[in-house]
């Protein structure tokens, strides 16, 4: 075999060729309108997704011996939860975040009272949630709030709650730490809670990943707290609901509560984990090396076929293109099995969506035309190979 053949100027041209072809397909489906739907979809594509399915496959979670949820969802009125809060306060938290905005002074005056003075008696180590509201896409910020009733007459801690999905049901796999509302910087719900625990913890405009981690949060239903005091004290609890179906969104393990969503950008960001996107310019060259080695090994396939064509075990596996599609798979496999391990081990994401897409198309050109036997001047004869 003359191995100057695996680097002919045809293999180059196949690879530029196919980068060319998936340029003008990203071009033509985020410009033209009726194929905007396509576009959407590769963009709430991530194969981080899978790997966190991969880490909880057949493990069961870890449970977290920092943080506990309280779930109020059968509690409506504010007598109620301000009970609540008190117990949780009496078995001596370390943090309490109340992801529940009590908006308006209701009717209920006994109710109102008790709630605030739950609030008095919680003290600092309390963080209510709040509401940025009217997005000026123009000024980049938000112009409303909105906040509990008494956050005008009692010094509170507060971070806001908004969720980066846009309301267009995508998988939420970010958080945010600063947002601007007018003139003012305003802090997440998750980082106040954070910075009270360790205040080290430095501020970010970046938009951050959530680490989905196998960790399980214990969550408590708030008419079982006698039975779990060792879980409320010294932990840090957040309290709002877990089944309310207008705050349940998608996430890259499911379906969950937003109380549960903020509690996994808690932990994110105690933990100092942050999650790196590898560079587009390192996305794009290892895009080209590997789809020119794919090119190669399936030249190479051609080649061995045309050798032992003679041999029917081999000509079927060819001929059929299950000996193509093997090798492929074998591709995709590493091509994801390395990903899954530079993520896990060193928290670098690298996006191999265009990888996989160059792939899926350099196999789908082997299934309608002939891999080519041999080049001019380079190959005369399979037998001389």
């Amino acid at each position: 075999m003359n191995w100057r053949s695996f680097f002919h100027r045809d293999h180059w041209i196949v690879t530029i060729l196919a980068f060319v072809f998936m340029g003008i397909l990203a071009y033509v489906t985020v410009n033209v309108d009726f194929l905007n739907p396509i576009e959407q979809a590769f963009s709430n594509y991530s194969l981080s997704d899978m790997y966190y399915q991969i880490e909880r496959q057949g493990v069961e979670p870890e449970p977290s011996e920092l943080i506990t949820i309280v779930d109020m969802t059968d509690y409506y009125y504010r007598g109620d939860l301000a009970e609540i809060l008190m117990k949780v306060n009496d078995m001596e938290p370390m943090a309490v975040g109340v992801d529940i905005i009590f908006e308006g002074v209701r009717d209920d005056a006994v109710g109102n009272e008790l709630l605030q003075d739950a609030v008095i008696a919680l003290g600092d180590k309390a963080i209510f949630a709040l509401k940025l509201k009217d997005y000026n896409e123009e000024k980049e910020q938000f112009t409303s709030v909105t906040r509990s009733y008494f956050a005008d007459s009692l010094t509170i801690q507060q971070g806001y709650a908004n969720l980066p999905d846009n309301m267009e049901a995508r998988n939420i796999r970010d958080y945010t730490v600063t947002q601007q509302l007018n003139d003012s910087i305003v802090y997440s719900f998750p980082y106040m809670i954070a910075h009270f625990i360790d205040d080290e913890i430095p501020p970010t405009d970046k938009v951050l990943h959530i680490d989905y981690s196998n960790v399980a949060f214990p969550v408590i239903k708030a008419s079982e707290l006698d039975e779990h005091e060792e879980l409320i004290a010294g932990h840090v609890v957040m309290v709002g609901t877990m089944h309310e179906e207008q705050d349940m969104h998608l996430s890259p393990i499911g379906k969950m509560a937003g109380l549960e969503m903020q509690t996994y950008a808690l932990k994110t960001i105690l933990e100092r984990k942050v999650i790196i996107d590898s560079p587009k310019w390192f996305n794009y060259l290892l895009a080209f090396i590997i789809c020119f080695l794919v090119e190669l090994s399936l030249y190479a396939i051609g080649i061995f076929s045309a050798k032992y064509e003679k041999n029917t075990f081999i000509s079927f596996f060819d001929k059929s293109g299950l000996l193509t599609t093997i090798i492929v798979l074998l591709w995709l496999i590493g091509i994801n099995w390395i990903g899954y391990l530079v993520f896990k081990k060193y928290g670098i994401y690298i996006d191999t969506v265009l990888l996989l897409a160059l792939v899926a198309m350099l196999i789908a050109a082997c299934v309608i035309r002939p891999i080519p036997v041999h080049f001019p001047g380079v190959i005369q004869s399979p037998n001389e190979a």
